[in-house]
């Protein structure tokens, strides 16, 4: 699925204008690549093998936003070389504060599974199954079209049919933990027994010298 064909479907389907003197299409453009970043928050549907820099003695680091969340944590050792007592674990401290259990005991490099911010969509032929746009599996893409038709339509304010709340319960369920979300979500922990795909990302941004907190 393009970016021009979910873009042009929401204001087909709520009837936003593309005139000159009131043109709306910027404002479907950006609720398309919010539905990019709301569906991989929630779900957490595709993720990356990220290398982070570490040192000895320091538990906390400042994670930079090219990460939305943090999924799993690996020493990155051969499970030859590791300690059957050693469990390596993180807890994130508000949203930018990452701490690693055990502190390390040396400088290095920690591997973690995370969800990385895509950059927006721009070009009609751009696609959220883009690695650089989500590399959000074909199987889930209308989830963001139905978040876009929900956010637009709440714009357009048309409460005499109720169109906003109607796809927001089709996106999200009645309280919030069902609709397309939810289904998602059950097909992506159906999947969670497989390893995702060890492809090793570097951000150059996350707990850079400047950013470690001792």
């Amino acid at each position: 699925m393009i970016f021009g064909d979910m873009y042009r479907y929401v204001q087909a389907q709520l009837g936003l204008q593309e005139i000159v003197y009131f043109d709306e299409t910027l404002l479907s453009k950006a609720m398309i690549n919010q539905g990019v970043m709301d569906l991989l928050s929630r779900t957490r549907c595709t993720v990356r093998c990220i290398d982070l820099h570490v040192v000895g003695g320091v538990s906390q680091y400042v994670v930079n936003d090219e990460l939305i969340g943090l999924v799993d944590i690996e020493d990155g050792l051969p499970k030859v070389q590791r300690d059957s007592s050693y469990q390596p674990s993180f807890t994130m401290i508000r949203s930018d504060i990452l701490r690693l259990t055990p502190t390390p005991s040396e400088d290095g490099e920690v591997q973690v599974w995370g969800v990385k911010k895509p950059y927006p969509m721009v070009d009609d032929d751009d696609s959220p199954g883009d690695e650089e746009h989500g590399a959000i599996p074909p199987d889930f893409q209308d989830a963001i079209i139905t978040y876009a038709l929900w956010k637009a339509a709440d714009y357009a304010d048309d409460a005499s049919s109720a169109q906003s709340e109607r796809y927001r319960v089709l996106y999200e369920g009645q309280d919030g933990r069902g609709g397309r979300l939810g289904q998602i979500k059950m097909l992506v922990n159906k999947r969670g027994t497989q390893r995702a795909p060890r492809r090793r990302v570097r951000l150059s941004g996350v707990a850079d010298a400047r950013s470690w907190i001792g």
